[in-house]
């Protein structure tokens, strides 16, 4: 980017001894990271495209991968312990907010134009990313040891299915802990356009947790072994995922090494506040109707919207995969404010009409989809089907504003726009689910997401993005990015 100082670099790492003349940053040697005038560089063009396709190719079969491990795992262990061993190992989905908004830093900080390698804010600030989520890693397993120590995971998970239970979650619960730094590699992938990769790199924990799944069964395991799988599955994909993202990105083990003095009062991981605070409000607003149901309503609504959130969680990961890839195109482009604002109403509206002609096929098919999925003994009805369309519609709406806004202060703005849609979404839920069951809390997270986040993107986003300045554009290139 024009206007950045180049600092010479020593043996050690980057020196801030002089500042060389101004001039453009040169391009990255092994990925495409500099953004063209105008349209989408041929790296950007792939991500978006190849990493969307690959995400329709793929959802099928990871989903069949993913039933056959499940169907395994229930036999192996039974009724009563699978709902401990599916618990353990779905622990990200509990807690997405784990790595404090960190890897969305790290995202902008990879997208930023120019050899990675040699941008002393890049390399400080994911260096300082792993250092700080390695720390969290650390502390959780001691937690984790703890507890088992003094044998108290009956009390914090409020079930026990034997004697190994503190061994075997312990070993769980610190796997989990060791995915957070790794998981960094996912982040970087998103950052270079290779958004294609990164969704390989995520498909592949499936198959990593199925062939341990076998293994365990091939070895005698029982009972809550089981719970394993998932987790470690996660940890080899993420590894795999760092070993190509660093050779990739041309950064190497050098993210490894202590930041270096130069940039130690740098404020590296600026927005990471907002990005936790965001983490904590999306799954408080769209991940939380199953307790609102189980608390509220039957039985046989909860069904009903675990159902049917499988349909729509397949369309969701194309668009949100899609999505994804304009982060680093966006971040790119901060400098050019006219640009960027009508990029993102083209992308808006693109998103608009897909997500409608999917939305449709919901409607029609859901209920047929879902018929099929439980031998009949589910019946979701049209209506439910019709309000996860209307959520997957504002979902996509939004989405392109999300990787739009962040800069730590357009990530401000984000942050109480998403609670204000946990806040309306848990509350109307609870209010509606009594009578309307699963429909009723549908539409009215659909109509959250309408109120708190579309609005304020169409009044708000063109307004904020002329508000940037070229100090700020510079100084935010580093900072957090909504991932929804």
């Amino acid at each position: 980017m024009a206007g950045r100082h180049r600092v010479d670099r020593g043996q050690k790492g980057f020196s801030a001894s002089h500042p060389a003349a101004v001039q453009d940053v040169a391009p990255n040697e092994l990925v495409d990271t500099a953004a063209p005038a105008g349209g989408l560089s041929s790296q950007e063009q792939k991500a978006v495209l190849w990493g969307t396709v690959f995400r329709v190719l793929g959802t099928p079969i990871m989903a069949l991968l993913g039933l056959l491990n499940t169907a395994i795992i229930v036999r192996e262990t039974g009724e009563s312990i699978f709902g401990v061993v599916s618990l353990i190992a779905t622990m990200s989905l509990l807690f997405p907010f784990a790595d404090l908004g960190i890897g969305a830093v790290v995202t902008n900080a990879s997208s930023r134009a120019g050899k990675l390698s040699e941008d002393p804010v890049t390399v400080g600030t994911i260096q300082r990313a792993y250092r700080v989520l390695s720390m969290i890693a650390a502390g959780l397993i001691v937690a984790f040891v703890l507890i088992m120590i003094f044998d108290q995971w009956g009390a914090v998970i409020g079930l026990t299915t034997g004697p190994d239970d503190r061994w075997v979650i312990t070993l769980a619960a610190s796997l989990f802990a060791l995915s957070l730094p790794t998981g960094l590699g996912i982040r970087i992938l998103i950052g270079i356009n290779k958004n294609q990769l990164a969704v390989l790199v995520l498909m592949s924990n499936t198959v990593f947790g199925l062939l341990i799944t076998v293994g365990l069964m091939l070895v005698g395991a029982q009972g809550i072994f089981f719970a394993i799988p998932g987790v470690l599955g996660a940890l080899l994909g993420n590894i795999v995922g760092t070993i190509v993202a660093l050779r990739m990105s041309g950064l190497g083990t050098v993210v490894f090494a202590a930041p270096v003095r130069e940039m130690a009062q740098v404020k590296l991981l600026a927005g990471s506040l907002w990005m936790l605070i965001a983490s904590v409000g999306l799954p408080l607003g769209l991940q939380s109707h199953r307790v609102i149901l189980s608390h509220l309503s039957t039985p046989e609504e909860l069904s009903r919207y675990a159902l049917m959130a499988q349909v729509y969680a397949l369309g969701w990961s194309v668009f949100s995969t899609a999505g994804m890839a304009y982060w680093p195109v966006f971040v790119k482009r901060r400098g050019d404010q006219a640009g960027t604002i009508k990029m993102w109403i083209k992308i808006v509206l693109v998103f608009f009409g897909v997500s409608v002609v999917a939305a449709v096929f919901i409607s029609l098919l859901g209920p047929f989809a879902t018929n099929i999925l439980s031998s009949g003994e589910v019946r979701t009805g049209t209506w439910l089907a019709v309000a996860f369309g209307c959520l997957l519609v504002v979902q996509c709406i939004h989405l392109p504003a999300g990787v739009l806004l962040t800069t730590p202060k357009e990530m401000r703005f984000q942050a109480f726009c998403i609670m204000g849609m946990g806040l309306i979404s848990v509350v109307g839920g609870i209010v509606v689910a009594p009578e309307y069951g699963a429909v009723g809390v549908v539409f009215v997270a659909a109509a959250a997401v309408l109120v708190t986040q579309i609005v304020p993107d169409f009044a708000f986003v063109p307004r904020l993005v002329k508000r940037r300045d070229p100090v700020e554009v510079d100084q935010a290139e580093s900072s957090g990015a909504v991932s929804v």
